[in-house]
This record gives C-alpha cells, structure tokens and sequence, in this order.
C-alpha cells in the first residue's frame, strides 16, 4: 500500500482523535460577579463543572455558576462530543460518507458554546481545548469536502466514459 494511501486512510480518525483529546484540555471560563469557574470540555459533558459561587441572578439562575454552566452548555457539548466520537468510529471501519456530516455537526455544537445561556450576564472566555476543538472539525470538515468533491468527479468521469461492447467477428 503507498504511503500517501495509508495517510489518506488514517488521516480522518487521527483528526477525529485529536478533537476528542481537545475536550480534556481547559475549554473555557466563565465568571459573573464574584463567581468564576474554569473547566475542560470533559467536565462540561460529565456535568462535573467545578463549583465557582453561587449567583443571585434570577430567573436566569439563582444557584452556584457551575450548575448555570451545565444547565446552559452540557447538552450541546455533549452532541459535539458524540458527533466527533461517531466520525471516528465511521472513520475507523471506513465509511466514506458519513465522518463529514460528523465534522460539520461536531463544528456547529462548538461554534455555538460561547452563545448559550443569558445574553447579558456572564463572561465567557474560551480557551485553547475549544479553540483546538473549533479549528480541528473545521478542518477535518474540510478535507471530507474534498474527499466528497473528489468522488463526485470520479463518478462523472466514470458516467462519461463510452461503454465498450464487445463484438464477435
């Protein structure tokens, strides 16, 4: 097998890998008045944000920031989570379809973290696990693009072909 096969084979799920260890480095902070808490993309699927203050902010949220955070972002970054863990596995048995609508789902999920939760009210500072996260599923969406635009000119090319008949003389 030529080596430019192998990493055109193995290059989606190392890309899916590395999305899945971004969410194990610090993700963001979020702090409100007197309140702060930091935490890791893992914590924030986990519900296990560490506790940072309590708010008096109703009837956004009247209890300590940490389960404001996980009210507001758990659930969609668990969908992140999950789209890049199916990517992987799609990537890893060979799919071909499948990893970049992962990739654009795991993108979306993250694009929008920083967004949820009251507009007014806490400040949110990403950090490098969701930045790493947002530009790796980006990326990794983009070559299922071209991987995706490749196969559709094969197919063309393939269509156009003349059909050879074969003739008994």
């Amino acid at each position: 097998m030529p080596i430019r096969n192998r990493i055109t084979r193995w290059l989606s799920p190392s890309l899916f890998t590395l999305i899945a260890f971004c969410f194990l480095l610090p993700f963001a902070t979020v702090s409100c008045d007197a309140a702060k808490t930091t935490f890791t993309g893992a914590q924030l699927v986990t519900r296990t944000v560490p506790r940072g203050g309590v708010l008096d902010e109703a009837p956004d949220c009247s209890s300590d920031i940490s389960v404001c955070v996980e009210r507001d972002a758990s659930t969609t970054a668990t969908i992140a989570l999950l789209a890049v863990l199916i990517g992987l596995a799609l990537g890893l048995i060979g799919v071909a379809r499948g990893p970049g609508w992962c990739a654009a789902v795991g993108f979306g999920a993250l694009l929008t973290l920083p967004f949820l939760g009251p507009f007014f009210g806490p400040d949110v500072r990403m950090h490098s696990g969701w930045t790493l996260a947002l530009g790796l599923s980006a990326f990794t969406g983009c070559v299922h693009i071209r991987r995706a635009w490749r196969r559709r000119r094969a197919r063309r090319n393939r269509a156009a072909l003349p059909r050879s008949t074969s003739s008994t003389a």
